[in-house]
């Protein structure tokens, strides 16, 4: 179960993402409040640096949005993002027992806080929050409407040289408990892998070897998932440790309250299994220890094995034995931009989803037609076929009817189901931004024969031997195939799949944090015969 703010700042501004770092851009740290006279904003961190600036929501993305704008003396707008309005958050718990939804409904957050970066060049004279703009509103000019906050440029200087001292002689904020960040897998620089972030709350300084325990197993079980054990190469996973005064969460439904760094609580919302942190304590928290473009994603654990966990800007998750299901689903939201693709809550069908598991189209030319099968009907019935057949099944975004889902089942719909063909193929789609493309490495050629496989390399001794660091594959294939792409290592009795790439097409991808060893990769056709090209590349011992 989850709160999130409709797929808002798409994991804390994407600060990592590669392709968007400039040489001076501001990462700026915004608290909302929600009082008698409006919503008041107030900056209280400021960071420059080259990291990655915040993408832009879509046009037509649902909920109510925030402009904030960076412009010139003359007030005119340089630089533009919509963010989502952080106020109004989308509620929705699961059942434990089976993995569906129970309820989905929005409520409003009162206070908070958000991230966003800027570009920050001399020209910048203040940044604004503004009202959204009109359908036909010009983005070059100041709107109509006063901004709902401005910040002027000394201000903001204030705040990052206070941010740069504090740092400077390392100091805690007065906001925020000590912490220290240890990295558990690195594959490169911040600015160009997707960055994770577990910080733990409700463990006392004496359980810090239980908190550690605690987030390997989530970590470890969050690996294990095909699609991230696949893309290890392009993320980078941090642990954040920072201890509470006392043990737990706190259950207001048993009488249990805990003072815990984080402030976390079961019961948020007047909802059992809804599990809320303080986000700007956590922001606060892992902003001291890491810089803009290593917290990308946020995830808090807390010390609990009751049920329950949220998501959006932060997710959190208890030390329940479902807890991984609950992080794969939120972080498909967080870092992916994948819909829920169940039907309960409140259905709008005004227009076109920008999320791309869910569409008003039923037909072929849905966004996913490419994956349907001839064989199989549009709209499909449910029940019908194998779940993960594709197709245009009835029922997605909490509409019953008017949209469309990809396939019968997946883990956007019902905790606990793969992620199929359409969410991979998006989730590989974002994980390749991370992932430059093979050059200078070997290629193999060839044609694959239906049901057979092929490997690379394909000449004497078979294997490669490898040193630390990333593992490269990308396999392309004939058009109407399906081909496999696996890596294999050697353990020292046997050779064991150690990452695999299994869309529904001939064009995979693997990028593999390995440890130095023996390996080689397996092309396999699950259906067809074609040719083939694989490019690959292997750290030196």
């Amino acid at each position: 179960m989850k709160v999130h703010p409709m797929w808002a700042l798409l994991f804390l501004g994407l600060a990592g993402q590669a392709g968007l770092a400039q040489a001076e851009n501001i990462s700026l740290r915004v608290n909302f409040n929600d009082g008698r006279s409006g919503t008041s904003f107030t900056p209280v961190r400021a960071e420059v640096g080259a990291f990655g600036v915040t993408p832009n929501l879509p046009a037509r993305a649902e909920g109510q949005h925030w402009r904030v704008v960076a412009k010139n003396a003359q007030g005119v707008i340089l630089h533009e993002v919509a963010v989502q309005n952080m106020q109004q958050r989308h509620v929705e718990v699961f059942n434990p027992k089976t993995g569906k939804v129970d309820l989905a409904q929005t409520v409003k957050q009162a206070e908070g806080a958000f991230e966003v970066s800027l570009p920050f060049d001399k020209a910048v004279a203040s940044v604004e929050v503004l009202p959204a703009k009109p359908a036909s509103g010009n983005v070059r000019t100041m709107a109509a409407a006063g901004p709902a906050a401005s910040f002027d440029r000394a201000t903001l200087d204030k705040l990052v040289g206070a941010g740069k001292l504090a740092r400077s002689q390392g100091m805690a904020t007065a906001l925020a408990a000590a912490a220290t960040a240890t990295t558990i897998i690195e594959s490169g620089p911040a600015k160009t892998k997707m960055d994770y972030v577990f910080v733990g709350d409700g463990y006392t300084a004496a359980e810090m070897g239980k908190w550690a325990a605690d987030a390997k197993k989530v970590i470890d079980g969050f690996m294990a998932d095909p699609l991230f054990a696949a893309n290890r190469g392009s993320m980078n996973v941090r642990r954040v440790d920072v201890a509470s005064n006392q043990s737990g969460v706190d259950e207001p439904d048993r009488g249990i309250y805990r003072d815990t760094a984080m402030d976390g609580n079961f019961y948020c919302y007047n909802i059992e299994r809804l599990l809320c942190v303080n986000n700007t304590k956590v922001l606060n928290i892992v902003g001291s220890v890491l810089a803009p473009d290593q917290r990308d994603v946020v995830i808090v654990i807390s010390n609990s094995t009751r049920y329950g966990g949220s998501g959006g800007a932060v997710a959190t998750l208890s030390m329940h034995a479902s807890s991984v299901e609950v992080a794969l689903h939120e972080i498909g939201h967080t870092a992916f931009a994948l819909a829920d693709e169940y039907d309960y809550g409140t259905c709008n069908t005004s227009s076109e989803p920008t999320e791309g598991d869910v569409s008003r189209v039923w037909s072929r030319s849905v966004k996913w037609g490419n994956l349907i099968a001839a064989s199989t009907p549009v709209p499909t019935p449910a029940g019908s076929y194998p779940n993960g057949t594709v197709g245009t099944f009835q029922g997605a975004q909490y509409c019953t009817s008017g949209k469309y889902r990809p396939t019968e089942n997946s883990r956007m719909r019902t905790l606990g189901y793969p992620w199929h063909a359409v969410n991979e193929r998006l989730v590989k789609a974002v994980f390749a931004k991370y992932a430059p493309p093979v050059t200078g490495g070997p290629s193999q050629s060839g044609t694959l024969n239906n049901g057979s496989s092929v490997y690379a390399p394909n000449t004497t001794p078979g294997y490669i031997t490898a040193g630390n660091g990333t593992i490269t594959g990308q396999l392309t294939g004939a058009a109407g195939t399906d081909f496999e792409l696996f890596l294999l290592k050697w353990t020292g009795s046997a050779w064991t799949r150690v990452a695999s790439s299994t869309g529904p097409t001939s064009t995979e991808s693997i990028n593999y944090a390995g440890t130095a060893g023996y390996y080689y990769f397996e092309v396999k056709s699950y259906s067809g015969t074609g040719t083939y090209n694989l490019k690959y590349a292997f750290p030196p011992q």
